[in-house]
């Protein structure tokens, strides 16, 4: 089968979408079919694949790091016709490629709603911001123009027959890359910051913008900070927001306590999952949280903020815990797990067994099945999932 993936965020971009999009494509193809990729092009970016197609882009200049596609493509719209299943990652110009390929050639078009878009509105200014109930209207009419929608969780669904989604809705969080994790390690992250072997680590992994809540994080950290003297927080991610919150840990502080690290390949994650003590999570917009799950493989237990698709991955006190967002609370859950190895390191066990039982693997495998229902919907005789 041709599966064509349409995502406006893609190689050599680093985050949360372009990690599932780069498992989905490895893993159907590994099954036997033929994945298509449509992606907005990067300036003195090339990779040089046949099977990805890209569309010129333009940087947008409200949201750092994104950039908006324009969507013609010639040798693209020459091969849409021959899709077997479109499936779109957002809602953007690329993403609109997909819908108006599905809509004009009569192909099963699944949608994966990744981001909770009526936080995300915040990024434009005023005059141009339209209303969460705009934002929710046009979420609604994208998704039943769908033949299914992939929610990457319970609470995701919940809001989407909210708005009033009738299409199907399938829960599926994508998993982790359980062959990333079989490997042995290859960098030391206490060493690369010149901190002791038994130095205790929190760790955070995610974009460095406002709606992934790091100033909480940075807050309730310096509560705890005084009581373990040995602690250190370590954010690995960019975003425009970085300059604000280096300048707020200086103001607290912690100048020599927390490390901001930037960007890193996505293989290379693994060590410092696999080596902190604690994850730290303090998003409130998440749809699923995938670099929770990605920590949790590597042992490594979350601390995180009882918030929307958070809720699915992290069993309260077998594998991490949920804390309402409160600093104080926060930091005490923090306290309480630094303080009882023992507890930390049963929960880790257990958190590593659960992420990799949800593997990106058992995700592709439910996905394909969404993918032939679909199709046998359309036509039973043009079904094949032989590989």
């Amino acid at each position: 089968m041709r599966i064509g993936i349409f995502t406006d965020t893609y190689v050599p971009d680093t985050n949360g979408v372009v990690t599932v999009v780069r498992l989905m494509e490895r893993e159907l193809r590994r099954a036997g079919h033929e994945v298509l990729v449509f992606a907005p092009a990067h300036p003195g970016f090339r990779d040089g694949r046949p099977e990805v197609f890209r569309f010129r882009s333009v940087r947008f200049i409200l949201y750092k790091g994104m950039r908006l596609a324009i969507p013609y493509n010639r040798r693209a719209f020459s091969i849409l016709r021959t899709l077997g299943v479109v499936h779109s990652q957002d809602p953007f110009s690329v993403g609109l490629v997909g819908f108006g390929a599905s809509f004009r050639y009569g192909i099963p078009h699944v949608h994966t709603y990744h981001a909770h878009y009526v936080e995300y509105r915040k990024y434009l200014p005023p005059p141009l911001r339209p209303s969460r109930r705009a934002v929710e209207r046009l979420s609604r009419v994208l998704c039943n123009r769908c033949d299914a929608v992939i929610s990457p969780s319970t609470a995701t669904k919940e809001e989407l027959l909210r708005y009033g989604v009738r299409v199907p809705i399938h829960v599926l969080p994508f998993g982790v890359d359980a062959e990333l994790y079989r490997r042995p390690g290859g960098w030391d992250l206490r060493g690369a910051l010149g901190l002791p072997p038994d130095a205790e680590v929190l760790l955070y992994v995610g974009r460095l913008g406002w709606e992934k809540n790091v100033e909480f994080l940075l807050r309730s950290f310096r509560l705890l900070a005084d009581q373990r003297p040995g602690v250190h927080l370590v954010l690995i991610g960019d975003g425009p927001h970085r300059p604000a919150l280096e300048g707020l840990a200086r103001s607290l502080a912690l100048g020599d306590r927390v490390h901001f690290l930037g960007q890193m390949p996505w293989e290379r994650l693994v060590d410092p999952y696999r080596q902190a003590t604690l994850f730290v999570f303090a998003s409130k917009t998440e749809t699923q949280g995938l670099v929770v799950a990605e920590a949790m493989a590597g042992g490594t237990p979350p601390v995180a903020v009882d918030a929307l698709g958070v809720r699915d991955l992290v069993i309260p006190g077998e594998t991490g815990l949920l804390v309402e967002e409160d600093e104080g609370a926060f930091a005490e859950a923090c306290l309480e797990l630094l303080a009882d190895p023992g507890r930390r390191r049963e929960m880790g066990r257990r958190a590593r067994e659960w992420a990799l039982a949800h593997s990106a693997q058992a995700s592709a495998a439910r996905l394909l099945e969404i993918y032939a229902s679909l199709l046998r919907e359309r036509s039973p005789s043009r079904v094949s999932f032989q590989a």
